[in-house]
């Protein structure tokens, strides 16, 4: 291992924020901190600090539904200081599956996060389509490619 490794392993590691959740998430009110690790250029892990085996598979849900809005309760703004639009990140829950075309994201319940002020705040949207088990990928994307049928 050479200095420059250590150093590109130091500098990682710093790199993920850890995100406060003042209410912490539904079902886990009492973890309030969260560590935000990008795995890839697709998936996150969000880690409870204090219990790194709570943790969940995140997504931009903007990279897989180009279409998905909702509105952003002032409420929600005023407990995460979200002043402007570029401080605002938005993530959703993975619910992983063995077989990929099970693999579904949570729309209905958004985490939202201040991206200066590291608070966030999982929302539930309300009167929406949304679902907390929309497929990830579209189906013409989960056909795997090449191989007998």
């Amino acid at each position: 291992m050479t200095a420059d490794h250590v150093h590109q392993e130091e500098a990682n590691s710093t790199i993920a924020p850890i995100y406060s959740f003042p209410k912490g998430l539904p079902g886990f009110d009492q973890l309030k901190e969260f560590l935000l690790e990008e795995h890839n250029e697709v998936f996150s892990l969000l880690s409870a600090v204090d219990q790194p085996e709570i943790s969940f598979i995140t997504v931009n849900p903007f990279d897989f539904i180009p279409d998905y809005e909702f509105s952003l309760p002032d409420d929600t703004m005023l407990d995460i200081e979200v002043n402007n639009r570029e401080q605002v990140a938005v993530r959703c829950i993975v619910t992983w599956h063995s077989e990929r075309e099970k693999i579904s994201i949570n729309l209905l319940a958004p985490l939202i996060f201040n991206v200066e002020s590291f608070k966030a705040k999982q929302i539930v949207l309300q009167n929406t389509i949304y679902t907390t088990k929309h497929p990830l990928w579209s189906s013409s994307e989960t056909v795997d490619k090449g191989g007998d049928s």
